[in-house]
């Protein structure tokens, strides 16, 4: 499960602009910060939003605080200059002293090239239009799209969706589903990975050429365009793995899934033969008669099932050790595809 650390370390307090009180109990402040600032943001309970915007500028309010306060924790020599990590201290009504122990929910509007660091123990949070996002919550859901170049989310008892946006992506949800639309990759390095334990895992044209999805009880569906020379991994102790590509997809497939499961495909898959057993030396000898020609295989014979499978098919792959392992390629064997089911059935579907 993802781990987000808030550094709320004592230092130099940001300058901030006065408090602004309304006739509804707002309070709202401000303070100027690099466009590529680190931002920080901790509750004990309530609701978080953060979006990006176009000044160099840290804004937050809420209508459930005493008090908000922006502190500058970077190591500039100048002061003077906007700072480029900033933590905002929420003191809130009937809340215990102390940082993140405020029960209070909070808006910020931060630099569209910033990256934030948001966590809450009860609440949901919602993230747009930034650079970066770590986001923790233990017992609420996580939204975020419009992220530029990474994202680490993680709830215990909340689902995550994430949309529309590229760069290096890790989820990870313990009794929640993960739902991902339209993720690309930022740079060739880009990894994108997501587990749940109970949860499922839905992925609709993610982009990343490595692409890890794990899940204890749940089921794990992809669809879209495989990347160039993509890796998929897929694993599940208790689901079903359903994969949706288009009709021209290319890829090499090893799959393991239990003795009780099926791999069903409706891709023409060629079967690629276990690695032959090194060869034992005999003496050479000269035959008394020629060779007979190889007689062609009978239909029932191995070497005639090394053919084509027409497809839609049920996969009947050899049995190891209680499991179903197959190793088959669909096209020119492009991207790779790995899959372990120890409870599911493994589907190949056309889009």
């Amino acid at each position: 499960m993802l781990a987000l650390i808030l550094s709320i370390a004592s230092a130099t307090p940001a300058k901030n602009d006065i408090k602004v009180a309304s006739a509804s109990e707002k309070v709202e402040r401000s303070t100027t910060v690099d466009a590529h600032a680190s931002i920080t943001l901790c509750v004990m309970s309530g609701k978080l939003t953060v979006r990006g915007w176009d000044k160099n500028e840290v804004r937050a309010r809420s209508t459930d605080v005493d008090q908000l306060d922006f502190r500058r924790v970077d190591k500039a020599k100048d002061l003077s200059t906007p700072p480029s990590r900033v933590d905002v201290m929420v003191t809130a009504k009937h809340s215990p002293k102390g940082d993140c122990q405020a029960l209070a929910d909070v808006e910020m509007d931060v630099p569209k090239g910033a990256t934030v660091q948001v966590q809450t123990r009860d609440g949901d949070i919602y993230i747009s239009g930034i650079a970066g996002a770590y986001a923790g919550s233990q017992n609420g859901d996580i939204v975020i799209e419009r992220v530029s170049q990474f994202v680490e989310a993680g709830s215990v008892g909340g689902s995550i969706s994430l949309k529309n946006s590229t760069g290096r992506i890790n989820l990870s949800s313990a009794g929640g589903g993960v739902e991902v639309n339209n993720v690309q990759p930022l740079t060739s390095e880009d990894t994108f990975e997501v587990g749940t334990v109970s949860g499922d895992i839905q992925l609709d044209h993610v982009s990343n050429a490595k692409v890890s999805a794990k899940t204890v009880n749940g089921t794990v569906t992809m669809a879209g365009p495989l990347a160039h020379a993509g890796w998929y991994g897929f694993t599940t102790m208790g689901g079903d793995v359903v994969l949706m590509m288009p009709h021209d997809a290319s890829f090499t497939l090893n799959a393991k899934v239990s003795e009780k499961g099926d791999i069903v495909s409706e891709f023409p898959l060629k079967y690629l033969p276990e690695a032959p057993a090194a060869p034992v030396s005999k003496p050479k000898t000269v035959p008394a008669v020629p060779k007979a020609a190889p007689a062609t295989p009978s239909p029932k014979s191995p070497a005639a099932r090394m053919g084509p499978v027409i497809a839609p098919i049920i996969v009947k792959p050899v049995v190891v050790n209680s499991f179903k392992r197959i190793n088959a390629v669909c096209g020119t064997g492009d991207a790779t595809i790995s899959i372990s089911s120890f409870g599911g059935t493994l589907q190949l579907r056309k889009m």
